[in-house]
């Protein structure tokens, strides 16, 4: 017999699809049967599998050792197959935290509860791998947490805390992670949604003294890695938008503020160099000439692009808490000094 507690990152999931992230190599009629006959019961009863889990549940399995470590579940030592082959994974993830943190600093932090966390991405970091030797948040958020002693490779097993809003590798700003299930779920039902209301900020080519908004449609082009804009669908695409305003309406460069309505790759981006304006640091839409000339001026790496607030909407529920929130993390002080402003 083996008994199991659900843990907080465990709950509002299927009890059928926890049972099968503890017993990966087990088939899913199997699982079904074993419910069926009593051999695992959930609170002590008979379950069906579709009840939604929470913490503090009761799992027991009425199964064989040999069993069990059979269909990956805990062996005598209480690690899973899985966890054995996150030791090394363990390993990279601190290193990626240990790597990492430095440029985020000590109050990079910007909110944290048993669900969520939100930390401020520094430029030059992608926020997940692109390849496996890369190191991302991604790996520093789970290297955080095993420091914390809020992850190891048995929770890691079942599962795996992320990065929920991406931002490009030379954009920086807010940064949401996923703690739990719950969180992940959460996040990600606002950004399908757009319930979350994300801005951002950026130092772009030119004056512009009036606000707007932009719509268009985007299309990627694979070979070069960037979108293409049209005003009309006839080429295909996704209907993109987003809203702006100025800040700082500078005789060279201009500070905006502006909102992602939908969200999709170099949307900001080719969204401002369309206008006419593009992010100074752009080395895909912008301007090669200003590029060089701000590098030699500013000392300027990477793209002038913020994520700098994010205002949750209202909510009920397990993450209440967030109801009508609102993040903020101010751009670096260059943004208002390229602008005009000292």
């Amino acid at each position: 017999m083996r008994e199991w507690t659900v843990k907080s990152g465990e709950k509002d999931q299927r009890f059928s699809k926890y049972l099968q992230r503890r017993l990966p190599g087990a088939p899913s009629s199997f699982l079904y049967k074993m419910l069926r006959k009593k051999n695992i019961t959930l609170n002590g009863k008979k379950a069906s599998g579709s009840e939604l889990l929470l913490e503090g549940d009761l799992v027991t399995l009425f199964l064989s050792d040999d069993t069990i470590v059979k269909f990956g579940g805990e062996a005598g030592s209480g690690e899973t197959k899985a966890e054995v082959g996150l030791d090394d994974a363990l390993q990279e993830y601190m290193k990626a935290y240990r790597q990492i943190r430095g440029r985020i600093g000590e109050d990079g932090i910007l909110y944290e509860d048993p669900d969520i966390l939100v930390v401020r991405k520094p430029v030059g970091i992608l926020s997940q791998k692109a390849s496996e030797t890369d190191r991302s948040m991604n790996e520093w958020l789970l290297g955080y947490l095993v420091r914390k002693g809020e992850a190891d490779a048995s929770s890691l097993s079942r599962f795996k805390p992320s990065v929920c809003n991406r931002l490009d590798r030379n954009t920086g700003g807010i940064l949401i992670c996923s703690k739990s299930l719950t969180g992940a779920r959460t996040i990600s039902e606002m950004l399908r949604d757009r319930t979350l209301r994300k801005y951002y900020r950026a130092a772009v080519l030119g004056t512009v003294i009036k606000g707007g908004k932009i719509e268009g449609y985007l299309s990627k082009d694979a070979v070069t890695n960037t979108v293409n804009y049209a005003e009309n669908a006839k080429n295909g695409g996704s209907w993109t938008k987003t809203t702006y305003v100025p800040v700082i309406p500078g005789d060279r460069y201009s500070l905006l503020e502006m909102e992602l309505i939908t969200g999709k790759t170099h949307q900001l981006r080719s969204h401002l160099a369309q206008m006419g304006h593009p992010i100074l640091g752009d080395p895909k839409y912008g301007d090669r000439k200003v590029n060089e000339k701000i590098r030699s001026e500013f000392g300027l790496r990477g793209q002038m692009l913020w994520c700098c607030r994010v205002e949750f909407p209202r909510m009920n529920g397990d993450l209440a808490r967030l109801s009508e929130k609102v993040i903020c993390c101010d751009p670096p002080r260059i943004y208002t000094e390229i602008c005009g402003v000292k």
